[in-house]
């Protein structure tokens, strides 16, 4: 596994991930020019940015402010632009190259504000140094030409290869959050089902499979019974534990990988149920009724009566599917039909007729 996987999602990991990289590619170039011209040209300014990438590794890995260690990974690479064009050979230096990136990096790490800035300041310094370089205030560069035409190439290459990393991983980040935020966007952020516009989603979606095989399509709605009466007793709180309890229990019990558990408001749960017919829906159903019933979650302290469901079943066969709503429809409106007849029950529906199950 790599450091990179290591690392977390999102813009801190990316900070995290840019410095170590930045540090990394400077400290290789060094060793590479302290190798091909010895200790007598010591790159001084990759010194301070490779002590300036560490102490920032430390910084982030301590949990610092994200901000912080953004703007200085920045204001490093523009003091180490700036000094090391200087030294090297002005607007001929090799590392002038780098400019660039130092804009997109900002963009990618901070704001887009923030990158109009340091835009502005790599055009100062890169004016100042053609100014100096101009009036021969740049200290000669006596390293051989075919070496320099030789650190250019390398410094592209590097150039290419940073700028290519940091955009692709920029990316990759992006794309895992927007397929986060995606399935977040489906779930009901209380029970951890799917909420009312992914059950909607899921029922088309079945409904269109169902016509094309031809088979059953059931659809369960539950509706806990005298919620009010519990929140009441017991506050609003625990009511949302409630809840959480009874979608857990609804879903532990849907096995099968084809069915799909929502909360459709409130206190209503959805169960869609692919290729199962009214009498198989209604077993399920009443299964269901005896899971909670048989949990014995009292509505108060001084009500030991335990909480029950309602749930109304409709199955339609394939062709005969008019479409979501029609499900929905008789759904609920089997369910209602158990509320008036006493609740704690089970009401089947296929094509408008019902059948009720104590």
């Amino acid at each position: 596994m790599s450091a990179f996987t290591l690392m977390p999602l999102g813009r801190r990991g990316l900070v995290q991930a840019t410095n170590l990289v930045v540090t990394s590619l400077v400290a290789s170039l060094a060793i590479i020019k302290i190798v091909i011209l010895g200790l007598n040209s010591l790159p001084i300014p990759a010194f301070f940015v490779i002590v300036a990438g560490v102490i920032n590794a430390i910084y982030i890995r301590r949990n610092g402010s994200i901000d912080v260690a953004a703007k200085i990974l920045i204001i490093t690479a523009l003091f180490g632009l700036a000094f090391s064009s200087f030294y090297t050979g002005g607007v001929d230096a090799s590392v002038v190259l780098f400019a660039p990136i130092i804009p997109i990096m900002t963009v990618l790490l901070i704001n887009t504000r923030a990158a109009w800035i340091t835009f502005g300041l790599v055009c100062l310094i890169l004016i100042g140094i053609f100014i100096l370089d101009f009036n021969g205030h740049i200290p000669e560069n006596t390293v051989d030409p075919d070496l320099l035409l030789m650190s250019r190439y390398i410094v592209l290459i590097c150039l290419c290869l940073i700028s290519t990393w940091v955009v692709s991983r920029f990316s990759s980040i992006s794309r895992t959050l927007l397929v986060q935020l995606e399935q977040q966007s489906n779930i009901d952020y209380l029970t951890g089902v799917l909420n009312r516009r992914a059950i909607e989603t899921e029922l088309l979606q079945e409904i269109d499979r169902a016509k094309r095989s031809n088979t059953w399509l059931s659809l369960i709605m539950a509706d806990v019974d005298f919620f009010k009466l519990y929140n009441d007793s017991n506050g609003h709180l625990a009511g949302d534990t409630c809840l959480k309890e009874i979608a857990k229990l609804i879903s532990d019990y849907s096995l099968r990988a084809a069915d799909s558990v929502g909360r459709f408001g409130g206190e209503e749960f959805v169960l869609i149920l692919p290729d199962t017919n009214m009498d198989k829906a209604t077993e399920i159903a009443e299964n269901l009724r005896k899971i909670i019933l048989n949990q014995h979650i009292p509505y108060g302290p001084n009500n030991t009566d335990p909480v029950t469901l309602t749930l109304g079943v409709t199955s339609a066969y394939g062709q005969t599917i008019s479409g979501t709503e029609q499900l929905i429809r008789e759904a609920d409106a089997a369910l209602y039909k158990g509320k008036h007849q006493g609740r704690n029950r089970v009401v089947s529906s296929i094509s408008g007729s019902s059948v009720a199950q104590n």
